[in-house]
């Protein structure tokens, strides 16, 4: 839906909304999309609600989210997304989208209009190789705008679900989301781990557990997970979805040496024990330091020096 914005040289926001489908049949999942923007230029940070209404007037409420895991793809791409499970019988569904933004909260990507030229660092000419000036950096503060306080209302149709229970009594079918965004990094001897947490069910509530398991062969982890070298997460408590987790552990000890590789992945645990896939894997490269000569070595090495110098003088003055 799209209002007249309160300034006439300024291009209104407009909000767009859909589901995955058009059709579901029990217990396939369904994506809630949502679109803020403004022109061409995505809109980040608005509060964006889907209300999901069955025929008989039960509605399920969504908070939806452009934090680029679970059901999102991309993050802070003004695409808002969530899945939907909460199927309460058979029938046709109704999708409404509420956006808006207070306290000047909601902004522009500007990187958006950045990205959609191509960079070509250099072309070949006459067989020499002519580099192109490097790419301009966009600075963090250049790369967003603030913009006004809004609110939208947008229809996003209709749907209809088939093989669903009756009033949403269904059993635990729906595992935790896959983890998408996991990253690692060497700090001194240990491997520090970040990620969005999944959910119980995919991306709502959280997981009961994580599985994090590691390996110098990428194809260990994902060919043969269950195989791979289970790290100690006792201490690790699932947060809610939708928060970010951190979590670091010391490898075990191995010959290792200036670029050793390591590759994680994770799995959540969720409802009835139902498993997530695998999480995208990461990688973290243990970089050693040269070590520098010690003050003990170096005092030694002052003194041999010394003594030479000094029985060179003895030999010079006995000649």
């Amino acid at each position: 839906m799209t209002t007249r914005a309160r300034n006439l040289t300024t291009l209104p926001v407009i909000t767009t909304a859909h589901m995955s489908q058009n059709t579901a049949h029990y217990p396939s999942p369904m994506i809630v999309y949502a679109q803020v923007s403004q022109g061409f230029l995505p809109v980040l940070g608005s509060n964006v609600t889907a209300i999901i209404e069955t025929e008989d007037g039960h509605q399920v409420t969504l908070e939806l989210w452009d934090n680029g895991a679970g059901a999102d793809t991309v993050k802070n791409d003004g695409i808002y997304s969530r899945y939907f499970t909460e199927y309460h019988g058979n029938g046709r569904y109704s999708l409404k989208v509420h956006a808006q933004a207070r306290k000047n909260a909601a902004r522009l990507n500007l990187r958006q209009r950045q990205n959609k030229a191509l960079y070509i660092p250099g072309y070949v000419e006459n067989g020499k190789i002519i580099l192109n000036s490097p790419r301009p950096e966009v600075k963090d503060e250049m790369a967003e705008a603030e913009i006004e306080n809004f609110s939208r209302v947008s229809s996003g149709g209709s749907f209809t679900v088939s093989g669903a229970p009756p009033n949403g009594n269904h059993t635990h079918v729906f595992p935790p989301g896959k983890i998408t965004d996991l990253e690692a990094k060497f700090k001194s001897d240990h491997i520090q781990l970040s990620w969005t947490a999944p959910g119980k069910v995919l991306d709502k509530g959280k997981a009961d557990r994580y599985i994090i398991r590691t390996s110098k062969d990428f194809l260990v982890l994902q060919e043969d997970f269950d195989n791979a070298s289970l790290i100690n997460t006792s201490g690790l408590i699932p947060k809610a979805a939708g928060s970010r987790e951190n979590f670091e552990f010391k490898p075990e000890p191995s010959k290792r040496e200036n670029g050793t590789k390591f590759y994680i992945a994770i799995q959540a645990i969720g409802e009835a024990s139902l498993t997530s896939e695998v999480s995208n894997i990461a990688l973290a490269t243990e970089f050693v330091p040269p070590q520098e000569p010690s003050v003990p070595a170096l005092g030694t090495n002052i003194s041999a020096i010394s003594l030479a110098v000094l029985g060179l003088a003895v030999i010079l003055s006995i000649f």
